[in-house]
């Protein structure tokens, strides 16, 4: 995890130079949220929101303003000649035989991601529940046991980040899958060999 200083020098080593009073206002207004803030008021991020932050410098430096930047980390756009896609999808039901029932499922690449930042901040949101719940922190300060704490929320890191990584990859998956379909004419796509 990151505190606002650690995020400026995760961006100063990609070669990215941010001054440290605009990095709060970049965050606001960008809409990254800290994953956790202690009884001292200080901020801490995680890995995607630090990978956030990093996309929003680089969009920023190429001429975005903020309110694009923050629709690309937010809302999944990924580049904005970027149309959704669709995928439609059928299945047979074989209530009598020889006779077929056609479904027709529709997904956009939005709908996709949006989805995916909604996993994702479900299971933020819970951990961060679970943590403030569990009193973890103020144990830890009574009883002098910080170094076991600290694997603890190092082992709580961990999985938050094999989770985070196993969104990526379902996302990335299901773009892939996405990307197999091609317009034909209206509302009709099919799936490329």
């Amino acid at each position: 995890m990151y505190t606002v200083e650690q995020l400026k020098e995760k961006i100063e080593e990609n070669d990215h130079f941010v001054d440290i009073n605009e990095i709060g206002s970049y965050l606001k207004n960008w809409r990254i949220d800290p994953v956790y803030e202690d009884d001292d008021g200080i901020e801490y991020f995680d890995d995607l929101a630090a990978s956030k932050f990093n996309q929003g410098i680089i969009l920023k430096e190429n001429g975005k303003n903020d309110e694009e930047v923050m629709l690309i980390l937010n809302k999944g756009v990924i580049n904005s000649t970027n149309m959704p896609t669709m995928k439609h999808t059928t299945l047979q039901v074989n209530d009598n035989p020889g006779e077929f029932k056609k479904v027709t499922v529709d997904i956009t690449t939005q709908t996709l991601a949006l989805l995916a930042e909604s996993i994702a901040q479900k299971i933020t949101t819970d951990i961060t529940n679970k943590v403030k719940d569990t009193n973890i922190f103020n144990s830890a300060i009574d009883a002098g046991k910080l170094t076991r704490d600290n694997e603890i929320l190092a082992s709580q890191v961990k999985k938050l980040l094999k989770e985070n990584q196993k969104l990526i990859s379902r996302v990335s998956f299901l773009q892939q899958e996405n990307a197999k379909f091609k317009h034909i004419f209206g509302s009709v796509y099919m799936k490329q060999e």
